[in-house]
């Protein structure tokens, strides 16, 4: 992880947020590669994280060491607003970069009163917390209703990373609420299709268009 004092530059990344005017003399940049971990769960929050670039995912480890998938952040978003909020002193979840990941951290022995005291920043982060909300709602009634290579196909649009999927296949089995033979029929399926094609590296998408179509309106975990 790279870490680098924040500029003027990075002013206008937090525009969105109500934070254009935001003393940003505390504040850091950080760089992550594919795999680093921003955070794990249990460690101190010590920092809010804006989300300038790339991919990382959220989760949680569940006692029998299977990883419950929670959302993706892809090139903006707020993670630590929620232990900002309840002032929880210990992160609840795991962050990890799928891809290269850019962030500006702000620590919050510094900036949570004044966090706090913007209406406009909140303003945000109730409504950003209101649209997981209702957008989780929507997303387990689908995968009640859909088929797995339905899901498992918007899966893989939102865990690829630069055309290639790489994540534990037990994990998504479980995510899924599939069995790992199934799961396995499934990408065979796939890559028997044309849609993927299987590497050392992991499952290459070689089908976009047609992996677009087979996942529909389905969006999981965003």
């Amino acid at each position: 992880m790279k870490k680098t004092k924040l500029t003027e530059n990075d002013r206008a990344s937090l525009v969105q947020y109500g934070l254009s005017s935001l003393d940003l003399s505390q504040g850091a940049r950080f760089f992550l590669a594919p795999e680093e971990y921003l955070s794990k769960a249990g460690d101190a929050m010590d920092a809010l994280y804006f989300v300038v670039s790339g991919k990382a995912k959220v989760f949680i480890s569940l006692s029998d060491g299977r990883e419950l998938l929670l959302a993706y952040f892809t090139r903006q978003g707020i993670i630590g607003e929620i232990e900002l909020m309840t002032q929880a002193r210990n992160t609840q979840t795991t962050v990890q970069a799928v891809t290269e990941l850019s962030c500006i951290a702000l620590p919050l022995a510094a900036y949570s009163n004044v966090l706090k005291s913007n209406i406009v920043f909140i303003n945000y982060v109730a409504k950003d917390l209101a649209e997981k909300l209702a957008q989780r709602v929507v997303n387990s009634a689908i995968t009640a209703l859909q088929p797995l290579e339905t899901r498992l196909c918007a899966y893989i649009f939102q865990t690829e990373a630069h055309g290639v999927f790489r994540e534990k296949l037990t994990d998504v089995a479980h995510v899924m609420g599939a069995s790992y033979r199934h799961l396995l029929r499934c990408l065979s399926n796939l890559c028997a299709q044309g849609v993927l094609h299987k590497k050392n590296d992991g499952y290459h998408i070689t089908d976009r268009h047609v992996l677009e179509k087979r996942a529909g309106d389905m969006y999981v975990l965003k």
